[in-house]
């Protein structure tokens, strides 16, 4: 567990670092993430279409309005090979970031490849799986 800490570590570094010499945003821009706040509750996040820049360091701020929730993000945008450097670089590895009624969590991540990624709630918050299947939505990760 701890080589693939290091591991998501490293490819965070490495993204940041492109982004920086790229030219894609400026060291003042990397110390104050774009801060995005969603809401989960039964059947729906909202907002359920995010859009970003590429370059940028994102965090969700995710709350729970009703229950216990999870959301789930893509690391590679629709259409792309699931191998190499993911398009989102987590700044600390997880599988999915739960939350508990009024309650919040943060989700930081760098937007390093543009795309768009599918999120979803990762806690069956129902006893009706359609429903809870419908509990998805877009991250966009613009040019």
């Amino acid at each position: 567990m701890k080589r693939h800490t290091q591991l998501s570590m490293a490819l965070f570094l490495t993204a940041l670092s492109s982004a920086l010499i790229a030219g894609a945003q400026s060291p003042a821009a990397s110390d104050s993430p774009h801060v995005i706040e969603v809401t989960a509750k039964t059947f729906e996040f909202i907002p359920s279409e995010i859009h970003v820049k590429a370059g940028e360091h994102v965090r969700i701020k995710l709350s729970s309005a009703d229950r216990a929730h999870g959301l789930t993000l893509s690391l590679y945008p629709e259409g792309a090979a699931q191998e190499g450097a993911p398009g989102l670089v987590f700044e600390h590895p997880q599988d999915d970031a739960q939350v508990e009624k009024h309650k919040d969590r943060t989700i930081d991540f760098f937007a390093a490849r543009p795309g768009t990624y599918d999120f979803k709630c990762s806690v069956k918050c129902s006893m009706f799986p359609k429903g809870h299947d419908s509990m998805t939505g877009k991250l966009t990760v613009e040019p």
